[in-house]
């Protein structure tokens, strides 16, 4: 053994006196390496071989087909990974693939602007996540090529090309240019991004940042995908802020475009940024996104360009709007406000109240999500969240605050759908007596509550809203008396316990029944447009009838038919009427209905229901879940009008309430063979 390490000791010394002869001074030079051009020829280029795919398992290769490529991608950052990614030019390329290769540090042997050969015969090209690429058939699926089978099926040629990048616009990025070098200009990162690093620092998670193109006016063209790999070496460092220009090799998830740098030089920054205030110019207001809804989802899609602003009203900083962001389109006085679901528990970080955003509602979904108008992505009939990583695709912060003001309402005004959505202040409420002394929610737990506010002398009361999760949530309600700020939808929900607001003693509140009811449902046999239902106030004080809705049963169903008509507007004075009338109507009685509304069309066996702000059914003509055909209700091309003795509304039918004209041979019905004909036969408003 000590023979051994002595030999080794005289080799080594032999070796430095050998290497320090060969040198005459310090100025080393890198040694020659020799290349021999492997002898092999391209019989195909990347483009056939593509077309050699056919739709379903991975399709083998069986003939001696070479293509060549220069290799235009690096996993040496661990970015990019077990894969290279080959174009047929160095320039001005037609076409590029992935080839998937189960190995690591590819970069050492196919660098960048290496020429390459790939011997397809026994290899396959298939389909992998939306992009046409080669590999291994194993059990039919493409796979990566083995370590082993490399060697025998791709040949690396002495030739190192300078490779040029192909410059387009996100625009113009279409599937033909996958694979292959590209370089943007005039990008930079999103604002929302900024200060964040190229991927997540705590995990080895892969994840998106958005790259947005500016024309060179600073008006946003579009934007991609950067995917960035937590495995990556540069996954640390925070994003360039300023704009300019990127390289990338361009590949896609499906149908979504997406860039992979090769490392952090890619990203060429040297331009000051473009603000959003200039590069977004609004195509759509809130209001023409709302009428846009006519009872179903609406796709906003792709073939418009939609883009809407507005100003942020909510918060999630104190819990309430979790997931949620609500603006409106103006800083005072809007005219409609919408909100937006968004998969973030800390919305509030990136988007604060006051603050100017824009919103690109192109591939959003818009429809009504707890009876509230909502924007989103799609879920079956629903909306859903937006997912966190894709955020900002959608939503841009001009970062641009002001402050808001709140409209002043009163609570008969709460349900107007004018205001939904939007600020407000909700003037000269308390909570209703036997809620005082409650919490928010409840003083223990985290489930969520409602809580009911009034105003002495007005019928409509106020839900406001409380998430069990609201940093709030166990404190004691407010007793007093005053106003309360908040974002309106079917309910009332608060920012912080800031926005309540009650100065003033409790004030103790006379208790108002509403005494509306359905007092005629006409059905004439001389026409079918003429047709109405009558409301009348029986009470002791004038009725706001906002929020309230008449809905309609059709042939015994159990189930409100279509929309049903919303008496938004209608105050009915003590003794007084509203008429809810077909098209009609007004021709024939020389009378302007309340609403006018093709809603009306009960043809004598249909039910007729009045439900208050609530829910709560205050009156009903007919049994609901029963066809009136041959009932006690029949009033088939006739009439049916409430007895005069009958001064309180009744949520259960009773047939003995009622006075019923019809045209049927009917005994059940207090006036049957008896048809009605308008205008004659009836006396809308008179009781």
């Amino acid at each position: 053994m000590k023979i051994y390490k002595k030999q080794q000791i005289i080799i080594g010394l032999l070796t430095i006196s050998l290497f320090l002869g060969c040198v005459k001074d310090q100025n080393f030079s890198t040694p020659t390496v020799n290349c021999t051009e492997p002898e092999i020829f391209a019989t195909n280029t990347i483009q056939q071989v593509k077309k050699m795919y056919t739709f379903g398992s991975a399709t083998v290769i069986e003939n001696d087909i070479i293509i060549e490529g220069y290799v235009v991608s690096s996993d040496k950052s661990g970015n990019i990974y077990k894969t290279i990614s080959i174009q047929d030019k160095p320039e001005n390329p037609t076409s590029a693939i992935k080839i998937s290769i189960d190995e690591t540090n590819l970069y050492t042997v196919y660098d960048v602007g290496r020429k390459i050969y790939v011997k397809m015969k026994g290899l396959a090209v298939g389909y992998s996540f939306g992009s046409i690429q080669i590999g291994q058939s194993v059990s039919g699926e493409l796979a990566r090529i083995s370590a082993f089978e490399v060697k025998n099926h791709i040949f690396r040629s002495c030739e190192v090309a300078e490779i040029t990048p192909k410059k387009v616009t996100i625009s113009a990025l279409d599937k033909s240019m996958l694979e292959m070098l590209i370089e943007i200009e005039n990008v930079q990162f999103k604002t929302t991004d900024l200060g964040l690093s190229y991927a997540n620092v705590d995990d080895t998670e892969t994840v998106n940042r958005v790259l947005e193109n500016f024309d060179g006016s600073c008006n946003l063209v579009d934007e991609v995908i950067v995917r960035n790999s937590g495995f990556s070496k540069f996954k640390n460092q925070l994003l360039p802020e300023g704009k300019g220009s990127v390289i990338a090799v361009f590949s896609n998830f499906y149908d979504d475009f997406q860039l992979y740098i090769r490392a952090t030089d890619d990203v060429k920054f040297t331009e000051e940024r473009c603000n959003y205030t200039n590069a977004l110019t609004p195509t759509i207001t809130i209001s023409e996104v709302k009428e846009m809804y006519q009872g179903t989802m609406v796709e906003f899609g792709l073939n418009t360009n939609y883009v809407m602003e507005g100003y942020i009203v909510s918060s999630d900083e104190f819990g309430n709007f979790n997931e949620k962001l609500v603006l409106q389109d103006a800083i005072e006085n809007p005219t409609a406000g919408i909100q937006i679901l968004l998969e973030n528990d800390a919305i509030f970080e990136d988007y604060t109240i006051g603050d100017k955003v824009f919103v690109k509602l192109n591939k959003l979904y818009i429809s009504k999500s707890n009876n509230v108008l909502t924007i989103g992505f799609p879920n079956g009939d629903k909306i859903t969240k937006i997912d966190a990583s894709e955020i900002n695709q959608f939503l841009y912060n001009s970062e641009e605050n002001f402050e808001i003001h709140p409209r002043e309402i009163l609570i008969s005004e709460v349900q107007n759908p004018l205001y939904e959505n939007t600020l407000v202040s909700v003037l000269n409420v308390q909570l209703v007596k036997n809620e005082l002394g409650k919490a928010f929610t409840f003083f223990t737990g985290n489930n969520d509550e409602n809580r009911s506010l009034e105003t002495c002398g007005e019928i409509t009361k106020l839900s406001v809203f409380t998430s069990g999760n609201a940093t709030f949530s166990n404190e004691l309600f407010p007793e007093g008396h005053g106003k309360i700020t908040g974002v309106l939808s079917t309910y009332l929900e608060i920012r912080n316990t800031n926005d309540v607001y009650f100065s003033e003693p409790f004030e103790s509140c006379p208790i108002i029944i509403p005494k509306i009811m359905i007092t005629e449902v006409a059905d004439p046999d001389n026409s079918t447009t003429a047709r109405f239902v009558e409301l009348y106030n029986a009470g002791d004080s004038e009725i706001n009838l906002t929020g309230w809705k008449l809905n309609k049963y059709v042939n015994g169903s159990t189930s409100v038919s279509s929309s049903p008509i919303e008496l938004n507007g209608i105050t009915i004075p003590v003794g007084e009427f509203a008429i809810i009338a077909n098209t009609g109507y007004t021709a024939i009685f020389s009378d302007t209905p309340n609403i006018e509304s093709s809603y009306i069309s009960g043809n004598g066996d249909d039910v007729y229901e009045l439900v208050d702000n609530t829910g709560t059914t205050i009156d009903v003509f007919g049994v609901i879940g029963e066809d009136g055909n041959g009932t006690n209700w029949e009033y088939l091309d006739g009439r049916a009008v409430r007895k005069l003795t009958i001064n309180e509304p009744n949520l259960n039918f009773i047939s003995s309430e009622w006075i019923i004209y019809s045209d049927t041979s009917n005994s059940l019905i207090t006036n049957p063979n008896s048809p009605q004909n308008a205008p004659n036969d009836y006396n809308p408003r008179v009781r």
